[in-house]
């Protein structure tokens, strides 16, 4: 019982401290992204003379250069952050995490002053899992808790960022881990309450400044306020979105894999580019050209998103498209530092007007537009990444209405669905293979055998429940005289000897992994 409570109290205490720290520095780093968001804005909309055009390209081609220099320091600071924190919280990268997380936010914050299609989502997951790790390091817990913790940090970064607690843990877990265990879900809910509270409390304060609560930087507030959701009063009415749900689902599949499929093989092609300054300049230029020729379609998307209307003629619509596409397809192509949350969101809305604006020709009432626009943003966002449950929550958190529950998990399966039949790979598992083959040189065939401690942190839990090192694989078990085939249900306790073979890791730092469970030495 004592031992029950040590090791759920760990995983609560320092899940609470995460969240803590993590609700303060997200909540600061988003209130500057929006200062310097509506800064590029400001400069974007200058009337267009000659020397305000010089400068803009000036101060866009030198945030490329600075971040150029940041992405040669600190090499995982390419990207949204969210690969990097996956693949830290399974165990796949070993991390310098007060690096990692100012590379990110630096990275960022210059990607917002280019006006580059990038969103702050992305690095408050990246900073949150490196702040979980900051944590544990200096706490000098296991790797196994650490791994939690950072777990938790991403949980909280993607809470603060879209005021959306059970979006957040659900992201972490389901994209994350891709699996559930208690101690996960623990560590993430601890984190993610206080780093909510947290933040909510540094915006009451921020808010009492003018300026910036005239940015929408108060308590309470949400990624998308405007999308007010209308409740079914027939079974016809909900019928009819269900149909157009089935309809959208299809077509943000087919979207989908287009915009999955463009990432990875403009990642592939400037890839080969070895001069950083280089690989980033297409998008930074292309993110200056297509600002000053239309200033509306820089940022993140959401202010782009929230103007649109359903009376915005059809070809408008789908010129905002493909120039968000085009544009958000390179950014992240590139490695240019900054979140794909907010421009999916934003480009699955767009997509969601045209869809909605057909639908009402077609005989569906106007009053549901929103809700068709909605369930399009899950729909797209799940079939981009292969989170269908975070998808339907977070259709009910942003816009705090189980009115369109229904319809949306209709398109959100459909579009899962027809994703898989396409042979889609998830955008950020994809991304996070990708960094771990860019960063880690292949290893050996390991083989580690010891026997569990008094006060390990696997004593009293199931095989399944543990986060051993990345590619390993516990293949026999001795309890005593009695030799146990192991398999995920089994329940460890001290005094069992184990033997864990791994795959294509380092030797040295697997054994040294290996000391957190077990009294370890390498055997092969």
């Amino acid at each position: 019982m004592k031992k029950s409570l040590s090791h759920n109290l760990q995983p609560l205490l320092f899940g609470c401290l995460t969240g803590i720290i993590c609700g303060a520095v997200i909540a600061l780093f988003l209130v500057c992204a929006r200062v310097v968001a509506r800064f590029a804005s400001s400069v974007y909309s200058l009337p267009h003379t000659l020397l305000a055009v010089t400068c803009t390209i000036i101060l866009v081609i030198l945030c490329c250069l600075i971040t150029a220099v940041i992405q040669i320091l600190v090499p995982a600071a390419k990207g949204s952050g969210i690969p990097l924190s996956e693949a830290a919280a399974r165990g796949m990268l070993k991390v310098k995490w007060l690096r990692s997380a100012a590379a990110l936010i630096a990275g960022s914050i210059l990607a917002f002053l280019s006006g580059m299609p990038l969103g702050s989502e992305g690095p408050s997951i990246g900073v949150g899992g490196m702040i979980g790790e900051g944590v544990g390091r200096i706490a000098k817990k296991p790797i196994q808790l650490r791994r939690c913790l950072i777990t938790g940090g991403a949980s909280a970064g993607l809470a603060v960022a879209f005021n959306a607690p059970l979006t957040g843990v659900a992201f972490a877990l389901e994209e994350t881990h891709r699996r559930f265990t208690p101690t996960i879900l623990l560590a993430a809910f601890s984190a993610v309450v206080p780093a909510v509270i947290t933040a909510q409390l540094m915006y009451w304060g921020f808010s009492q400044s003018t300026y910036l609560y005239g940015l929408g930087v108060r308590p309470g507030m949400a990624a998308l306020p405007f999308l007010q959701q209308k409740n079914y009063t027939t079974v016809s009415e909900l019928f009819s979105v269900c149909a157009v749900a089935v309809v959208s689902g299809i077509l943000c599949a087919l979207f989908a894999t287009a915009f999955n499929r463009s990432v990875f093989a403009l990642s592939k092609l400037f890839g080969k580019i070895n001069n950083a300054f280089l690989r980033l300049l297409p998008a930074f230029l292309l993110t200056v050209v297509c600002g000053l020729c239309m200033h509306e379609v820089i940022g993140s998307g959401e202010a782009t998103f929230e103007h649109v209307e359903i009376a915005t003629a059809a070809g408008l619509l789908v010129l905002l498209i493909a120039i968000r596409f085009v544009m958000t397809v390179t950014s992240s192509g590139v490695g240019a530092t900054g979140g794909l949350f907010l421009p999916m969101i934003a480009i699955g809305g767009i997509t969601g007007t045209l869809i909605a604006k057909v639908a009402i020709l077609c005989g569906m009432s106007e009053a549901f537009a929103f809700n068709v626009i909605m369930l399009t943003i899950s729909a797209f966002f799940a079939a981009t990444t292969f989170a269908p449950i975070s998808a339907v929550i977070m259709c009910v958190e942003l816009t705090a209405s189980f009115a369109n529950l229904l319809p949306c998990a209709v398109a959100v399966a459909i579009a899962t669905a027809v994703s898989g039949l396409l042979r889609t790979s998830p955008l950020y598992e994809h991304m996070m293979e990708n960094l771990y083959k860019q960063t880690v040189v292949p290893g050996d065939f390991v083989t580690v055998s010891g026997t569990i401690p008094k006060g390990s942190f696997v004593c009293g839990r199931r095989v399944r429940d543990i986060l051993w090192p990345h590619n390993s694989l516990v293949t026999a078990l001795s309890r005593g005289e009695t030799e146990i085939v192991p398999d995920g249900e089994t329940v460890l306790i001290e005094g069992d000897t184990l033997t864990v073979r791994a795959e294509n890791v380092d030797k040295k730092e697997f054994t040294a992994q290996m000391q957190d469970y077990i009294t370890a030495s390498a055997t092969d």
